[in-house]
């Protein structure tokens, strides 16, 4: 099968969803799928090593009019934004001769910067959808640090364009919530939506954890507001006795993070570094303050048989309360709260067994199967149609 795996950009450090797509990629690869990965920007390092992968890269010019790891100016952000309301209604020309190849199947992860026309390429396509992009530019139901349950008029005006494209799109949903809040927000679903919890890699959890020495509460992700890493700090505080707080990522809190008291700043770290932190960690902690999809931390967290802390609004999908882990309010004295809960070392080991169990949930092989099927019954309805 010809695969095109298309993501917005694959700029260092990688996010989740950027992450999951070429997991993937490298799955069908190794099946033995003819698989392309199309995006509008990439960094060196990353294609190089995809390269080395045998993984192509086809850098495609988007109209997206600065770099994604920048914030642009305000006139950028609304000319971005204009462009990209365009890109729902008509494909620029570089991308439309990508989509003119004989694709089996289009796989969107993230179309920032193509426009959501892409989903309208008259291929088989398919979307994962991995945050609230489709309806909300911000892509978190976010405004001024809180949810809203309606969207704005502005919003609501971009999504019935959006709802032009998503029509003859097979969207996969990581979870029913996503789903649900896609409509709360106005989106029309297609006919046929599928929810799909996503699988993915990570070593083997220790079957017994002996822990010596302080507990360590580790932290994985992009250092912004919308993961929490100022109600962690906020919530650290001066620190919890007999327990420390390693903090691993790159963004614009890592100043902050730098210059907390009692916080060891890890830096952003490749996957030996990620399964060295997890490997060491007592608990992962995701005190995101935004309606989390699947992050791929926690999925982390659950394989490597660590309990996650977390909060209620994040509440990922992988973190069972009073199972594998804890669910607090978004506020720093309830996170702190059940942070102290994990000082125990019982509560820790029959919080980290539920964390074994639910690692095998997310096989990735199985998972990848899943994501095939629907390939072959997207490819097998669109023949039918074309008949």
């Amino acid at each position: 099968m010809r695969i095109a795996q298309f993501v917005g950009s694959l700029i260092e450090p990688l996010g989740g969803a950027e992450q999951y797509c070429l997991e993937l990629a490298r799955w069908q690869r190794d099946q033995g799928h003819d698989v392309t990965i199309v995006t509008g920007w990439v960094s060196p390092g990353i294609e190089k090593s995809l390269a080395a992968e045998g993984l192509p890269v086809r850098v495609v010019r988007s109209r997206r009019p600065y770099p994604p790891d920048r914030k642009g100016s305000k006139p950028a952000a609304v000319l971005f934004h204009g462009l990209d309301l365009l890109g729902s209604l008509r494909l620029a020309p570089p991308v439309r001769r990508v989509l003119a190849e004989p694709w089996d199947v289009v796989h969107v992860h993230r179309f920032a910067g193509f426009g959501a026309a892409v989903l309208r390429s008259g291929r088989p396509t398919v979307m994962t959808v991995h945050d609230y992009g489709l309806v909300d530019t911000t892509t978190t139901l976010l405004r001024h640090g809180r949810e809203v349950e309606t969207a704005p008029a502005v919003q609501r005006l971009r999504t019935r364009v959006t709802n032009r494209a998503v029509r003859d799109t097979r969207l996969i949903f990581p979870t029913e919530r996503l789903r649900e809040k896609h409509v709360q927000w106005g989106l029309s679903l297609p006919e046929t939506t599928d929810v799909i919890p996503h699988g993915w890699r990570g070593a083997p959890p220790v079957a017994e954890p002996a822990e010596t020495g302080p507990a360590v509460f580790l932290f994985l992700g992009k250092l912004i507001s919308a993961k929490g890493v100022e109600l962690l700090l906020e919530a650290w505080g001066d620190g919890l006795p007999g327990a420390e707080l390693w903090v691993a990522g790159a963004g614009p809190l890592e100043s902050a993070v730098q210059s907390a008291p009692n916080v060891r700043a890890l830096g952003w770290l490749d996957d030996t570094g990620r399964r060295a932190a997890l490997a060491a960690a007592s608990v992962l902690v995701l005190p995101s303050t935004w309606p989390e999809n699947f992050p791929l931390a926690a999925a982390e967290g659950v394989l490597a048989g660590l309990p996650i802390v977390s909060t209620t609004i994040a509440a990922p999908p992988v973190l069972h309360d009073g199972v594998n882990g804890v669910l607090a309010a978004p506020d720093a004295a309830s996170l702190r709260s059940a942070m102290q809960q994990l000082l125990d070392p019982a509560t820790r080991a029959r919080y980290a067994a539920g964390s074994r169990e639910l690692a095998l949930d997310l096989d990735f092989d199985t998972h990848g199967r899943r994501i095939e099927e629907l390939y072959g019954s997207v490819v097998g309805s669109s023949i039918g149609a074309g008949a």
